[in-house]
Parts: structure tokens; sequence; C-alpha cells
């Protein structure tokens, strides 16, 4: 077999359960809000196609926890079944070492952490907030399918609002009237015709644009009550949605809904807690995109090793890895949050160590020596399998 061949076999391996994994990992984190989701179709009226758009929307910030995974589990489950079928004894018989087998490993970590940088540099935080604008702009345009009518709807803070009729379409309503108690002890009552709800996104603001009506309220001058009323041919009524706040807030981005060129900016007027903030996410960003490497170089002699445990020991053991690592990034970043430790060494301390872990693992591998605490293993996982097949035989 030729050098070329065996690349392209070794890949294919790899490529397919990569594929595969990242499909149904992706789908099990989008279950966690396909509820949410669902009941934005039942009970608000939200068109499917804005779903989707949803859906698109989340999909990086999943992509960033799917991808480095999923080529984890691949790796692993490749050399595992070659290792198994004695394929890795043949091709080193045949003159090829396991650094030759390691190749096209690498060279696929070397693409997917090219993917996986374009998703946390770009993706993601674009992601975030197309997902939060999009979230706004629907709470928006579905104001009044919030209102029924010939009903008393409280669906706005401080109003209390009744229509005659209603058209969803158009946003639209007749014989309209509205109880505002947004001042306080000087409610106002605001009666029209006819009224229509419009939204101005650039700005953030819900109007409920009146026309011919007039406006009841009780007013104090000099320390005696009155009634006053004040007739109008056009009135627009501020409206409060719920989400009114996050309109807000979207306009102030978090650092995670930050662009990295923004991140990269520095502001003098922002406190040095802010600024603190942004340089820890611009450099987690910078650390992610060289996990699927990371798991490159400890995938192989792991993969290799693992066709002796137990049927599912391969993925128990990827997934050990993947929460260990992150386990590590978030331990890091927590530390440098709340303890002030260096950023640049504590962000990239677990990958530094991860990376010479892999190495050594590679290369006493690639020497046919045995792995430390590799025997303390076997006896545990024969400890495992025994068990197991003790209980199957008595049931």
């Amino acid at each position: 077999m030729s050098s070329l061949r065996l690349q392209t076999y070794i890949s294919r391996e790899i490529v397919a359960p990569f594929l595969l994994s990242m499909v149904l990992f992706t789908f099990v984190l989008l279950l966690s809000r396909l509820l949410k989701l669902i009941e934005m179709v039942v009970d608000k009226g939200v068109a499917v196609s804005e779903i989707l758009h949803l859906f698109a929307c989340l999909l990086p910030s999943f992509f960033v926890i799917t991808v480095p995974l999923s080529f984890l589990l691949a790796v692993m489950l490749a050399f595992g079944r070659l290792s198994s079928d004695s394929e890795i004894v043949a091709m080193k018989a045949a003159g090829f070492s396991l650094y030759r087998l390691s190749q096209p490993v690498l060279i696929i970590a070397l693409l997917v952490c090219g993917f996986t940088a374009y998703l946390t540099l770009v993706a993601e935080p674009s992601g975030r907030v197309k997902l939060k604008q999009r979230l706004i702009d629907i709470a928006y345009s579905k104001a009044a399918v919030a209102l029924q009518p010939q009903i008393f709807n409280e669906e706005f803070d401080g109003l209390m609002m009744y229509a005659n009729n209603v058209d969803n379409q158009t946003n639209t309503m007749t014989g309209v009237f509205i109880s505002d108690e947004r001042m306080g002890n000087t409610p106002s009552i605001i009666v029209a015709k006819r009224g229509e709800i419009r939204s101005d996104r650039t700005n953030g603001s819900l109007l409920m644009h009146l026309r011919d009506g007039s406006i009841h309220r009780p007013v104090v001058r000099s320390g005696e009550r009155s009634y006053q009323v004040v007739d109008f041919q056009s009135y627009d009524v501020n409206l409060n949605l719920n989400t009114a706040d996050k309109k807000e807030k979207s306009l102030n981005l978090k650092p995670k809904e930050m662009s990295t060129r923004a991140l990269m900016q520095s502001d003098p007027e922002l406190p040095e807690e802010k600024q603190r903030e942004r340089r820890i996410e611009l450099m987690e960003r910078l650390v992610l995109p060289f996990s699927p490497l990371i798991f490159a170089l400890l995938a192989v002699p792991l993969g290799i090793r693992s066709h002796r445990s137990p049927k599912g020991g391969g993925f128990s053991v990827a997934l050990f890895i993947f929460l260990f690592y992150y386990l590590c990034l978030s331990v890091a970043k927590t530390m440098v949050q709340e303890n002030n430790w260096p950023l640049l060494g504590s962000l990239w301390g677990p990958s530094v160590i991860f990376i010479v872990v892999g190495v050594l693992l590679l290369i006493r591998t690639a020497q046919e020596r045995p792995l430390p605490g590799s025997g303390a293993a076997a006896l545990f996982y024969d400890g495992l399998s025994a068990i197991f097949y003790r209980k199957k035989d008595r049931s």
C-alpha cells in the first residue's frame, strides 16, 4: 500500500464518524432548546421560518463544543478499530511508523482548528448578537398578536388595553381603550377610534399610534383636584414590552457578544474590570481553536490502547478527556477573574500541559512502551468486565 493510499484510508476512517458524531451531538444540544422554540410556535404564533432562523443563530455556539468533541471521538474510534483488527500491526510491519500514520490525523486536526477558529472568532459572537436581535424583533412584530379582541389585555407593563376588533395581519385595531398607570398616582384613560402598533427597531421603541380620540386624567392644581380632557387627532403611546429592556441591553453588548475586532480595540473610558473581562474573552477565543490539535495528540495513542477496554471504553475515555480539558480551562478562567491570576499563563497553561502530555504519549506509543498507569487501568477495566459479565450470567 502506498503512503498516499494509506493516508486516504485513515482519513476516511476519521471523517465519517466525525461528521456523524457532530450531527448527533449537535442535535442532542438542540433538544434542550427545542421545547422553548416549540412553545413559541404554539403559544406565540411564531412562524416556522423564524424558528429555523433561530436554530441557525444557535448552531455556532453548539459547534464550538461539538466539533472538538466529535473529532476527539472520531480519532479514538478510528485508531481503536484499526488496532483491534490488527491493521496497525500490519501497517507497522509494512514499514509505516506511528508518526507516519499520525500525519493525516494532524492534517485533519489543523483543518478542524481553522474551522473552530472561525467559529470562536467570528461565527459564535455574530450568532449571539443575531439571536438576541431576532428574539427582540419577534417580540415587537408579534406585539399585536398578544392583544385579544374584546378582552382586557395586560401584556404591557403598566398598561391595560382593550379593543373591539384586532387585525393581526396589519397590527391595527378599532375601538381602543387604554388605562395607563405608569405615572403612579395620576393614571390616564385614553380612548380612540382607531389604533395601530408601530415598531422602530433603530431605537428600540414600540408605539401605539392612535387617531381620533381623547385623554382623560385627574390633575392637581393649587392643592385642588380637577379633571382634564384632551382631544387629539393623532397620539402615540409608548408601549413597554417585557423584553424592551433587552433591546437596550443589546446596544451595550456583553464581551461574549462583541466581535473579535471590537475586543482587540482598547477603550480607555471603560473601567479596569470591564477591560479585563474583554481581555479574558479575547484570550479564550484564541485558546479554544487549538483544542482539536490537542485532542489529536491524545487520541492517537489512547485510541490504539483502547481496543482492550470494555465495549464503549473509547467513548468514555474521549468524554473524560474532553470534560477534563474544559474543566481545567474553566478553573483557570475563574482564577483569572476572581483571584487576578496572570491572564496569559493561566489560560494557556492547560493547553500547553495537554500538548506536552499528548506528545509524550505519542512518543511512548510509537516506541511500543507501556503508558504510565496502563497496568492499573487494565486491572480496573478487567474488574469492571468481570463484574458486568457475572451479573449478565446470573440474569
